[in-house]
């Protein structure tokens, strides 16, 4: 499987940060999870392909 977009991942990382709806929250948890297994994993892929990643 081919790794989403960077600017993808940047924007659900976003999303876990924000204050919006918890249901959504968990929505983009899971797509994180299904594709990378856990975030820490999806902050590094994005670290490694945009740059630094400031949680």
């Amino acid at each position: 499987m081919q790794a989403p977009p960077v600017v993808l991942v940047k924007t659900w990382l976003q999303v876990l940060k924000s204050d919006i709806d918890k249901d959504y929250k968990n929505e983009v948890e899971n797509k994180i999870i299904k594709v990378f297994g856990n975030i820490e994993i999806a902050i590094i892929y994005l670290e490694e392909n945009a740059g630094v990643y400031e949680l």
